[in-house]
């Protein structure tokens, strides 16, 4: 095996396309762009807490010329949560497959391969931002996620406006030992007077 062998299998090329590190900064909440389904998949896994968490995600890839090339993802999640929110979920999942002239062959939950002929399908999305706050109160996450989708046909891009964070500071406990800190009497115990 060469030192030059691609770990991905594409040809080394050299060329700035291939070489520089891709833009990872936030798109403007409410952007509307082109996009193609570049993964669809069923995701089972884990979460932190040791709880099984079961979503389609959806991988897209903007095609459209503001942020070519920039990746969004949307998750479905059609298998727990309110009642309204699975029937949202399920809305969404639905209108996927509408826009992309897909449809199952049978009534379960469609599987990963199921989902595979609408890799490649375009459609118009929506973009939006958001953000929480770091674990280990270090500042802000910031991301986004696909919020709506459209057709392809008379689709009009458009660049959204960024929300502005709001950072706020952390919060300190009050309570009566931060009030009265100790060491500190409400009382002048050198007066004879009690009262």
């Amino acid at each position: 095996m060469s030192f030059w062998t691609s770990g991905t299998g594409n040809e080394i090329k050299g060329d700035a396309a291939s070489a520089f590190t891709p833009d990872f900064t936030v798109i403007p909440d409410g952007t509307m762009a082109m996009a193609v389904i570049d993964k669809f998949s069923l995701v089972e896994k884990k979460d932190q807490f040791g709880d099984e968490k079961k979503y389609y995600e959806i991988v897209w890839k903007i095609i459209s010329q503001d942020y070519k090339g920039r990746i969004v993802s949307q998750k479905i999640k059609p298998f727990d949560g309110r009642p309204e929110a699975i029937d949202r979920n399920l809305n969404m999942l639905k209108l996927v497959m509408t826009l992309c002239q897909f449809k199952p062959t049978h009534a379960n939950a469609p599987s990963s391969d199921d989902l595979r002929p609408m890799i490649g399908k375009s459609a118009g999305i929506k973009i939006r931002e958001w953000s929480m706050p770091k674990q280990d109160g270090s500042g802000m996450m910031e991301g986004n996620f696909v919020s709506e989708i459209y057709p392809a046909q008379g689709f009009e891009c458009e660049i959204g406006t960024k929300l502005e964070m709001v950072h706020t500071p952390p919060s300190s406990v009050d309570s009566a030992f931060s009030r009265n800190p100790r060491g500190q009497t409400l009382v002048d115990l050198t007066d004879d007077i009690p009262f």
